[in-house]
């Protein structure tokens, strides 16, 4: 009998090591050392399953604002949602568990002179051969158990295109949407997912997120950021998805002073087609003349 419970015992602490090797986060989750992603329920739902990894060219336009996130030895997803051409920045949002617990407020982090990585893999429709990384600055974040959302900035060197964030008021009537992150930390990928319900977080099947997807976003076929994914229900992405939604998203960005501007609808852009050979680009409010 001793020697069938050792076995038992044995197998229980090699399960418990291949479970989760994770730490606890401050709500309760376990959370992966990669991106503090939280993880809801510890074991897979299916052994050796995984996501479908799309990088084809009917995908570019997703995979080209998506960008990797560094903060130390954390790395995340994070999305280009507006380009400033007068300042020429480029705002990326993200989710606000790359840091500590807490709020920090504009002022906060620029009196910190808190800095993150900015990895990108397109320059619009091209695909770089090798990835280029930038200084960013963290403008603000939260990261509580109701809102998980943050913004940072940085300067390209490119025009960059993005996805701007859908109204407040926007419906999620449709189904079929996209997420784009940078699992287990390497190149961005799209993973097709549906939308299962919506209450305080969107909750999507499908292709769920994996560590190093945190941050990354939720776009419809619209041409519309519509979340900021949080969380996941297993590992190896078998599971259920969690993203912050547009009403929290606004709610808390709408609280800080100067860029309410990022949340005022914007106006669909018109693909310029460069006819001349010169082949310059053009920044989205570049004015056609008849």
């Amino acid at each position: 009998m001793k020697k069938y419970i050792f076995i038992f015992l044995a197998f229980c602490i090699t399960l418990n090591q291949l479970e989760s090797p994770r730490d606890l986060s401050p709500f309760g989750f376990t959370i992966d050392p990669l991106d503090n992603m939280p993880i809801i329920r510890a074991m897979p739902d299916r052994f050796g399953y995984a996501p479908l990894e799309q990088r084809g060219k009917e995908y570019v336009k997703f995979l080209s604002p998506s960008v990797k996130i560094s903060v130390g030895q954390s790395s995340g997803s994070g999305t280009i949602i507006y380009y400033e051409p007068e300042k020429n920045l480029a705002y990326v949002a993200s989710c606000g568990h790359l840091w500590k617990k807490g709020t920090m407020s504009e002022e906060s982090c620029k009196n910190k002179k808190m800095k993150c990585e900015i990895t990108i893999f397109y320059k619009n429709e091209n695909k770089l051969k090798t990835p280029i990384t930038y200084t960013a600055d963290v403008l603000f974040y939260t990261y509580s158990e109701k809102q998980d959302t943050s913004l940072v900035v940085f300067t390209p060197d490119w025009i960059p295109t993005y996805f701007p964030i859908a109204p407040i008021d926007y419906k999620y009537k449709i189904k079929s949407v996209h997420s784009c992150g940078c699992d287990h930390s390497g190149e961005v990928a799209h993973y097709s997912v549906k939308i299962k319900e919506v209450n305080n977080d969107v909750v999507t099947e499908n292709n769920s997120p994996r560590p190093g997807r945190s941050g990354g976003g939720l776009f419809d076929d619209n041409g519309y950021y519509i979340g900021t994914c949080w969380g996941t229900e297993y590992v190896d992405g078998s599971g259920l998805g969690y993203f912050t939604s547009l009403y929290n998203i606004h709610n808390f960005w709408a609280k800080q002073k100067g860029y309410s501007f990022l949340l005022e609808p914007q106006a669909k852009t018109i693909k310029i087609i460069d006819r001349s050979g010169i082949k310059q680009q053009y920044s989205p409010d570049y004015i056609l003349m008849p």
